[in-house]
């Protein structure tokens, strides 16, 4: 067949038009798995509270569950894949304020389902256990049941979601415990495992389990009444751990027993309230991707000269209550001496420091947002290059025995100052020009004991 010339590029261009439109992705023909739908409306039948209007917009004549708040589903199967319905908290009353009633075993006809959050709400159910029937939910790869007042224990059916990737268990404070936890490793592919609140105390193999979950990334078990730290592992498979809390324990041993050391990929440590004691070990010197690090509350006792040095990383540095004394020029030559310094929270209170504060404290850190210093000795007077770090929000010097002359120059470009707290430091004398406007706006000003006057402009709010 002879053809026109012209007509070979429309051809093409009907051919690669035809070939395009194959392989855009199909909208759902139908608005929503009736399978599903059903399971939803038998979920929110056993709803009995609903303070937040979270399941509103759920309505029997509307057959599109996929329109409904909290539900997200497959653009090309209509599938729901995810069922986010997390409730809040009443601050004023310290309650949780969500949805009241129980979780529905229809929620097992969601196949396809891949994410599933209904934390902070009270759906323990006449029961008041973790269902088992969640562990039979395959197709999981997150599940949030955080801060839903459960009770007994956590169901070991959970280790057949070998999909899973992050499970949050925490903050259940109707009183969960877990003895066997043998069942965690099967999760191969967890990255995200929070278990705050749950009563550990019976699993004295605890890092051994964890071990054997190499893929690991955040392991957060605080409050969870752990007896000890100090397991010798002999090989290491948490190679991509980033985050490890462990605060609120009872180790009461060294810390340089504790297990984990050699975690130098660690960007996050917490530690703080455990009993621990004596000195850090060398090895904390070469965990370099330490960006917080909390090791508050426990009994340090002194801190090795340069053990810090090289923590260039580090953010987040909290290590009140946990010095039984020291010197402040000694201490700084501690902390982290870096060309460009991230340090942004510095706090050591109540450790009975003593000597005075060097101006190089506030070059060297010059990004501090917080910075709290109290209930120490601290002596002689506060270096004017405080007034030099600019995003510094909450300053708290009180219970010292600072002396000498605060000025204007002290606050010069604090801009972001919301707290300051001087008070208990008797030989200090802060003058400032009653007509002198201040580059900040305080939220809270402490000066009791100070010496004021014999005027003083109006900052903020001052509290004695």
């Amino acid at each position: 067949m002879n053809m026109n010339p012209t007509s070979k590029p429309l051809l093409l261009l009907g051919s690669l038009l035809l070939l395009a439109a194959s392989t855009l992705p199909l909208q759902a023909t139908t608005a929503c798995v009736p399978r599903e739908w059903d399971a939803l409306l038998a979920f929110k039948r056993g709803i009995t509270s609903d303070p937040l209007g979270l399941l509103t917009s759920w309505k029997e004549d509307d057959h599109d569950c996929c329109r409904w708040r909290g539900v997200t589903c497959s653009n090309l199967t209509g599938h729901v894949l995810r069922l986010h319905l997390n409730g809040g908290y009443d601050l004023d009353r310290f309650e949780l304020v969500g949805l009241v009633g129980e979780i529905s075993p229809q929620l097992l006809h969601l196949d396809h389902i891949e994410h599933l959050d209904l934390s902070i709400n009270s759906l323990e159910g006449p029961s008041g256990q973790i269902p088992k029937f969640l562990g039979s939910m395959n197709s999981l790869r997150y599940l949030n049941l955080s801060s839903i007042p459960f009770t007994g224990t956590v169901p070991p059916q959970l280790g057949n979601l070998s999909n899973l990737r992050y499970l949050d268990l925490s903050d259940m404070e109707g009183g969960v415990h877990l003895t066997d936890i043998s069942w965690l490793p099967r999760l191969g592919s967890l990255k995200f495992l929070n278990l705050t609140y749950i009563d550990l105390s019976a699993a004295s193999d605890w890092p051994y389990v964890m071990n054997m979950i190499p893929s690991l990334r955040v392991l957060s078990l605080s409050f969870c009444r752990l007896q000890r730290a100090n397991q010798s592992l002999t090989h290491f498979n948490l190679t991509k751990l980033e985050k490890l809390d462990l605060s609120m324990n009872y180790f009461d041993h060294p810390y340089a027993s504790c297990w984990f050391w050699n975690l130098t990929i660690l960007k996050f440590l917490d530690l703080s309230q455990n009993r621990l004691y004596d000195q850090l070990p060398i090895a904390l010197g070469d965990m370099t991707s330490l960006r917080v690090l909390r090791i508050s509350n426990n009994d340090l006792g002194s801190m090795a000269p340069n053990l810090l040095r090289n923590l260039c990383n580090l953010e987040v540095l909290d290590l009140d209550e946990s010095l039984s004394g020291g010197n402040m020029t000694e201490l700084f030559g501690s902390l982290p001496q870096c060309s460009s310094s991230k340090l942004s929270e510095l706090k050591m209170s109540y450790n009975n420091i003593n000597g005075s504060l060097p101006a190089g404290l506030f070059r060297q850190f010059p990004n501090l947002v917080t910075l709290d210093m109290s209930i120490n000795l601290i002596t002689g007077p506060l270096p004017v290059e405080i007034g030099m770090l600019d995003s510094l929000t909450y300053l708290n010097l009180r219970g010292n025995n600072l002396e000498g002359v605060i000025t204007e120059e002290h606050f010069v470009s604090l801009k972001s100052l919301k707290y300051i707290d001087l008070s208990d430091n008797q030989l200090l004398k802060i003058v400032v020009d009653p007509g002198w406007l201040a580059p900040f706006t305080l939220e809270e000003a402490r000066f009791a004991s100070c010496q004021m006057g014999p005027r003083f402009p109006s900052l903020a709010p001052v509290v004695s």
